[in-house]
């Protein structure tokens, strides 16, 4: 099967849920979507997030894509389920925060989830909270997401801003990655806590994901040669 995998996300987050899924699935093509116009998704109401993670599959499905990889905790929090109820055809996969395998391996500390505000108000997360959330912190990061996006190139700007939201969990044992655009700072935090942290991130766990279905509806390509194309909104993708 020829058709591409699309994914989306506001930015350059859901480049380390590309690469993951891109590195598994080595004969896969991939249309990559960049929605900076609606950057940050992480500090809208969850209606305006669930319109524009609609507006994005759309945009995918019209690219023929044959599968959807929402790359955004908050959509995928707020706007998964809607995606799966408009294209029931299409497979969707979202990221989440990988608070369950974290708690599962906590040796009697405790975890802080680093997430944005539409990710902590949302249903699904704090359904996922209620049912594997014991020891875990759930910390709201409001600008974060936008301040690694502005800084791509140099984060050491920002060691200030992630240095003070972990400044209050000083004794956490484990931290989830609740955004993807924190892919960018796992170092960083690792700093923080001299290495002795473990960092978990749910990309690993939705690139699997996508494989398995792919080859449950028998869709896995066989193509000797795949592309990559990347698109975004607003303005020139890199830029």
């Amino acid at each position: 099967m020829d058709r591409p995998i699309g994914v989306f996300d506001s930015g350059i987050g859901g480049l380390n849920v590309l690469h993951k899924c891109a590195a598994l699935l080595k004969n896969e093509s991939f249309i990559y979507l960049a929605d900076y116009a609606a950057m940050p998704f992480g500090e809208k109401s969850e209606d305006e997030v669930r319109r524009i993670a609609v507006k994005n599959a759309e945009r995918l499905v019209e690219m023929n894509c044959k599968a959807i990889v929402v790359a955004c905790n908050t959509a995928t929090a707020v706007g998964i389920e809607e995606i799966r109820r408009l294209f029931p055809n299409i497979i969707s996969i979202g990221l989440e925060p990988a608070v369950k395998p974290c708690v599962s391996e906590l040796t009697g500390g405790y975890a802080v989830a680093l997430v944005t505000p539409a990710t902590a108000k949302s249903r699904r997360f704090n359904e996922l909270m209620s049912v594997y959330g014991d020891n875990t912190v759930a910390v709201r990061c409001p600008s974060l997401a936008k301040s690694i996006e502005d800084n791509i190139f140099s984060l050491e700007n920002i060691r200030a801003e992630v240095y003070d939201i972990l400044s209050g969990y000083r004794g956490a044992e484990a931290v989830v990655l609740g955004c993807s655009h924190y892919s960018y700072i796992s170092n960083m935090i690792k700093d923080y806590y001299g290495g002795k942290v473990k960092i978990y991130d749910g990309a690993d766990a939705l690139a699997l994901n996508l494989k398995r279905r792919l080859e449950w509806e028998y869709l896995i390509s066989d193509c000797a040669e795949r592309s990559i194309r990347f698109y975004s909104t607003k303005r020139k993708f890199g830029q």
